[in-house]
């Protein structure tokens, strides 16, 4: 062999080794490189949220600041026990002492008076978006506000027509409180299709909030007895008011709730409820999105 193919052979030879240095570099490395972003506390910090995050970041305080004043503790004890016959220095040693325990007892009493005030203050959690209920009716349980039509000049059409018969017709509603018959005969059609009886909106316990014609909210809206004339405070027939963010409800007066279910039936009454609370038609702020997007308002 001559000395050059023995010089390019163990130059050949340092690279393959090289090479495998570098690999077995990078093995070890993938293999025992591992990086933990988490802090001390309840949560996994790539799974909990912002909620997890601030949680996380309040035990770590603690934790820091609990070591802290430990440490301030223990050196103003020893600051005071070597003092001797030192005023200063025991003085220096009790301020340590102090402002570390007051530091401990802030931090308790911080979150004490939230506690105190409001324990929602001490929790911390992300609202929910629920899902838009189509067949919603009045589902917000509230009584004001909500968005003008102006002149009534929105015309219903798809199945927000009004219906050529029955009690939602335009005919029945000739003459009526709303400004517009029109546009509450197809307001009408498309809560109920015209059925005196239809219901939605149901509670946890399959009883039903949203009644009649124009779909008044029982939990949320009292309504007139037709036989008697008295007002039945509906909503104390339930637990809580039907709402699109707060769904859960259920019947806790069944005496009650089966008077307002059969006022609410009567086409009459539920059509005096709905002029109420649409102002004469001029606001169906309270009715559903569905029925709005139908009826263009």
């Amino acid at each position: 062999m001559s000395e050059d193919s023995a010089a390019q052979t163990a130059k050949r030879r340092a690279q393959y080794n090289n090479v495998n240095m570098i690999n077995s570099a990078l093995a070890i490395a993938q293999a025992t490189v591992s990086i933990n972003s988490n802090l001390p506390g309840p949560y996994s910090i790539s799974a909990a949220g912002p909620c997890g995050w601030i949680v996380d970041f309040y035990y770590t305080a603690l934790i820091i600041a609990g070591i802290l004043a430990f440490g301030a503790i223990v050196y103003g004890g020893i600051k005071y026990a070597v003092s001797g016959g030192n005023p200063h220095g025991q003085s220096e040693g009790r301020s340590w002492i102090w402002s570390a325990l007051i530091g401990l007892l802030l931090l308790g009493a911080a979150w004490l008076i939230l506690h105190t005030i409001n324990p929602n203050l001490t929790t911390c959690s992300l609202p929910t978006l629920s899902g838009v209920n189509l067949n919603a009716g009045i589902g917000n349980g509230s009584n004001g506000g909500g968005t003008q039509l102006g002149n009534g000049s929105v015309s219903p059409g798809g199945r927000c027509q009004p219906p050529a018969s029955g009690p939602c017709s335009l005919a029945n509603l000739q003459g009526s409180c709303f400004a517009s018959p029109q546009i509450a005969a197809g307001v009408c059609n498309a809560e109920s299709s015209g059925n005196p009886n239809a219901q939605g909106d149901k509670g946890d316990d399959g009883n039903y909030a949203s009644i009649g014609l124009f779909q008044i909210n029982l939990s949320a809206n009292t309504i007139q007895d037709p036989g008697t004339g008295q007002t039945l405070n509906c909503p104390s027939a339930f637990s809580n008011p039907y709402t699109g963010s707060n769904p859960h409800t259920h019947v806790v007066n069944q005496a009650l709730y089966q008077k307002c279910l059969a006022a609410a039936e009567n086409p009459a009454t539920n059509l005096a409820k709905a002029c109420a609370l649409s102002k004469n038609g001029s606001s169906w702020s309270l009715w559903g999105p569905a029925t709005k997007q139908a009826c263009g308002l």
